[in-house]
């Protein structure tokens, strides 16, 4: 990624949905590549430095922001169309499985476009700036993280009727991370507090909090059964909570360095660390670890739990 110079955010390169394509902003480009190969398949060319890159929740779509402004949508095969010019540098940008684009700008603006018309169709303001866009699986809420040295909270937005539903506050410091999990229905946050926060996604109301790290939590996610919480951060452990009642389970030692990143490919996890390093885990059945790590006679040779009594 080629660096920008001034007041943008990090920038951080697109895989798409089948893991087949990624794009990578390089100047005044968005490039994009075949995976595995690294063939370069396309540069979508801006008039002004790429600040984001997105690709839609399936297929190859493709949106990428400028700091002039800029938007563009890219199909295969096809030129690409520019939507309605934003006063502001763009910050981040995302697309929608109906086809609607999403960008943040420098001036805390949310816009919303038709992608096939290349029509604006809200423009919302934000109370803070946003360098990440996160919408739920159906595209009804959307999720928007400030700086990374700012600590405002998450704002949820309901995106059926283009209104706040809440900023989601609670945290002590900066939010780390926030996804939906449970099909969009729930919210995971986790923090430079070191806990994990559940929230419910129609109301923004918290649910339930998961107290682990002495140091912050950089991810969290919510393994396939739906049963434990999992997240890591910067004492480079994983920490396992039983979701029902908010009881420590065990923790993990993934990497020498901090964990940045949660990700669960069926039962397995793959963890990556500050340094760069992956790890892919194959742990026990969540009923196993809550059954072993709730048991008295649980020991750390047995089951691997590390208990706080």
């Amino acid at each position: 990624m080629t660096p920008i110079n001034g007041d943008v955010g990090s920038m951080f390169p697109a895989v798409s949905s089948e893991g087949d394509r990624a794009a990578i902003a390089r100047g005044n480009t968005a490039e994009v590549y075949s995976l595995p190969g690294g063939q370069l398949i396309r540069a979508v060319r801006h008039a002004a430095a790429v600040a984001a890159v997105a690709f839609g929740p399936s297929g190859h779509d493709l949106v990428s922001g400028s700091i002039d402004g800029a938007v563009l949508f890219t199909q295969d095969n096809r030129d690409s169309v520019a939507m309605v010019k934003s006063s502001g540098a763009i910050d981040a940008v995302a697309l929608l499985s109906d086809g609607r684009v999403i960008s943040s700008d420098s001036e805390r603006n949310i816009r919303v476009y038709d992608s096939r018309r290349a029509t604006l169709l809200a423009e919302l303001h934000a109370p803070s700036r946003s360098l990440l866009l996160r919408p739920s699986p159906r595209g009804d809420r959307l999720l928007t993280l400030g700086t990374y040295t700012s600590a405002d909270p998450p704002t949820l937005w309901d995106f059926d009727h283009y209104r706040i539903v809440g900023r989601l506050e609670g945290h002590v410091g900066l939010v780390e991370s926030a996804r939906f999990v449970r099909d969009g229905g729930t919210v995971l946050t986790s923090g430079a507090d070191g806990t994990v926060r559940m929230w419910d996604a129609s109301l923004g109301r918290l649910r339930q909090t998961f107290h682990g790290s002495k140091r912050f939590l950089a991810d969290a996610v919510l393994d396939p059964s739906r049963t434990v919480v999992v997240a890591g951060g910067g004492d480079g452990l994983l920490y396992f909570w039983d979701v029902e009642t908010g009881r420590p389970l065990w923790t993990l030692k993934a990497h020498n360095s901090f964990v940045v990143g949660i990700h669960f490919e069926g039962n397995d996890i793959v963890t990556r660390g500050f340094g760069g390093d992956v790890a892919r885990w194959t742990l026990p059945e969540p009923a196993h670890i809550i059954a072993a790590c709730g048991s008295e006679l649980a020991t750390n040779e047995r089951v691997g739990c590390t208990m706080t009594r």
